[in-house]
């Protein structure tokens, strides 16, 4: 069974959250790097069971992005390639949370696939 959360990309980051805060209630957390975690439900932010996050415009994430959990990327990043997709970066470590790698599916849609470090 995957989970499915989302990630917002942002020019600025202060300026994102402030919108998402002010217009639906979210709540935010920002983490030691540039990425700012959200909840949808306007509680505290649990840095393990967030709704997605606010990410810096990049490469790979122009738009908003599914942030799909997997058990082990690098066995769905070898689906991912078998099956039509493509591999955009390598896994990379975030922190002490977990790993992600951003892939496109099929049709060209950006998706980031996220192994959680915690159980």
């Amino acid at each position: 069974m995957t989970r499915v959360k989302f990630e917002l990309p942002a020019d600025d980051l202060n300026r994102a959250t402030a919108f998402y805060r002010e217009v639906f209630g979210w709540s935010a957390q920002q983490l030691p790097f540039e990425y700012v975690l959200v909840d949808t439900d306007g509680d505290p932010v649990d840095p393990a069971d967030s709704d997605g996050g606010i990410s810096p415009r990049t490469e790979f994430v122009q738009g908003p992005v599914l942030i799909i959990e997997v058990p082990s990327i690098d066995e769905v990043a070898r689906k991912v390639a078998q099956a039509g997709g493509t591999l955009l970066n390598a896994k990379e470590r975030v922190g002490d949370f977990g790993f992600s790698q951003y892939v496109k599916d099929s049709e060209g849609s950006v998706l980031c696939l996220w192994e959680s470090l915690q159980g």
